[in-house]
């Protein structure tokens, strides 16, 4: 009887790390056959995105999708480019009612606010849970300023964690008891209740690594991007050789365990030891294809099966749109409905003109764009964001231009693949179809400089 007890034990807890259905179902009032996206982090300390189901709305506005998890994780609902936060748990119908947004919708698609919309479940309370501590939290903060970051008594400051503990101390989840823990943590460290040494030996060394909680990344990143310079553990003249260094990673373990209390944790070291490589990544005396060295060499071999997949997934991130890498494809079509595709342009250097209709910027520059492509040699290729191209096309007809127009119509992802944050944006492509170069400097601010630089590159290699 005992054993049988054990095993029907045993299968429950493995059972607990299945992956269990997630019903999504919703309306986006007056949008129909807008795309609709549920996106979620590979991992919360890379933040490589990635997208675990789509849809369309119907003719009416409605959509409806099934995904699948086996964790309480945060996630992104996506309407087109509009995305808005909430968590999605393990076996739980949504349903979200989303509003007509009436705001103007130009320049960046990042300044927007994020996506509204009402959300209910039924679920175990996490989402409701964490809106009312977030908003709780922000209350605080916003009330007490310099009670957290100027004065020396922090009685506030430790009445206020008193009290959220009780308040969700007692939550069912273990999801929303951490996330409440670490953005208290992140609290007592910012008022300096707590030092870097307490916070360490509190919440990290030795302690779980609790890999899918948001609060707990967010925490972890914010410390320690910090917490080598306060703590003079060593210079940055000394980090530059241990990453530049060819080889092993173990120069850069080496100097990271001279702090003795990181030291008593490998995995947290090895965690520290990437969030320092992808920070450094970008830096101007760092040898970038060394920081990727080194991340392969922990996606291969660490002990540690999360802290590989966190490793592979840095790689991916800190290349994307990185020169020398491939640039993300795309079909679109033109004016007259044909069909055009980066491929077509292979042996060709090309630059990409993201844009929107009726644009003032965007026609200013054309003139310019027309002298430099002339001198340079460069093929141009305008991509408006949409499907309203007949003012751009105008302007363009108009003075003799004679450039390819597409219109990212429905395929709104491809200003998410390169990254568009405002218009006009400009991007080198290399006649091989690599990224030579993403968002120019516009053309009265040097571009010709820039693009005259990576083709001698390109052309010496």
């Amino acid at each position: 009887m005992i054993k049988h007890l054990i095993v029907l034990i045993l299968l429950v807890l493995a059972n607990s790390s299945i992956a269990q259905n997630i019903s999504i179902d919703g309306s986006a009032d007056h949008q129909p056959n807008k795309l609709v996206r549920v996106i979620t982090y590979a991992d919360l300390f890379s933040n490589l995105e990635k997208n675990i189901g789509d849809t369309k709305t119907d003719d009416n506005g409605n959509f409806s999708l099934q995904i699948e998890s086996s964790v309480i994780q945060f996630a992104y609902l996506a309407l087109g480019l509009d995305r808005g936060e909430f968590y999605l748990t393990p076996g739980t119908k949504y349903n979200f009612t989303i509003p007509i947004d009436t705001s103007a919708q130009k320049g960046s698609i990042f300044d927007r606010l994020p996506l509204r919309f009402n959300i209910s479940s039924d679920e175990d309370g996490v989402q409701k849970a964490i809106e009312d501590f977030n908003l709780d939290y922000n209350d605080f903060v916003y009330n007490n300023v310099n009670s957290i970051y100027r004065s020396r008594d922090k009685s506030v400051v430790m009445g206020f964690v008193a009290e959220m503990r009780n308040k969700y101390g007692d939550n069912k989840t273990e999801f929303v008891i951490d996330y409440v823990e670490y953005s208290l943590a992140s609290l007592l460290w910012l008022s300096r209740k707590q030092s870097n040494a307490k916070i360490l030996v509190n919440y990290f060394i030795n302690k779980p690594v609790l890999y899918d909680n948001i609060q707990y990344a967010d925490f972890f990143k914010e410390f320690f991007k910090s917490y080598f310079d306060s703590e003079k553990t060593f210079r940055y003249e000394d980090l530059l050789p241990s990453i530049n260094q060819i080889g092993s990673v173990s120069g850069l373990a080496d100097l990271v365990n001279r702090d003795t209390l990181i030291a008593k944790d490998s995995r947290i070291s090895e965690i520290v030891i990437m969030q320092l490589l992808s920070r450094y990544y970008f830096d101007r005396y760092v040898n970038g294809e060394k920081v990727i060295e080194k991340l392969s060499e922990i996606a291969t071999k660490s002990e540690y099966e999360e802290n590989r997949r966190i490793a592979m997934n840095y790689i991916v991130k800190l290349q994307e749109l990185q020169g020398g890498t491939m640039a993300p494809q795309f079909s679109l079509l033109n004016s007259s409905g044909d069909t055009l595709s980066l491929s077509d342009y292979m042996g060709k250097f090309v630059l990409l003109s993201f844009v929107i209709d009726e644009c003032s910027m965007c026609e200013f520059h054309m003139p310019l764009l027309d002298d430099l492509e002339k001198q340079l040699g460069f093929e141009m290729l305008l991509v408006v964001a949409g499907d309203n191209v007949n003012n751009i096309s105008s302007y363009a007809s108009d003075r003799g231009y004679t450039w390819p127009i597409i219109q990212t119509g429905d395929n709104i992802l491809v200003l998410e693949d390169y990254n568009i944050k405002a218009y006009p944006s400009y991007i080198l492509i290399n006649p091989d179809g690599t990224v030579a170069y993403v968002h120019l400097p516009m053309p009265e601010e040097n571009m010709e400089l820039y693009i005259k630089r990576f083709m001698d590159k390109y052309n010496s290699q």
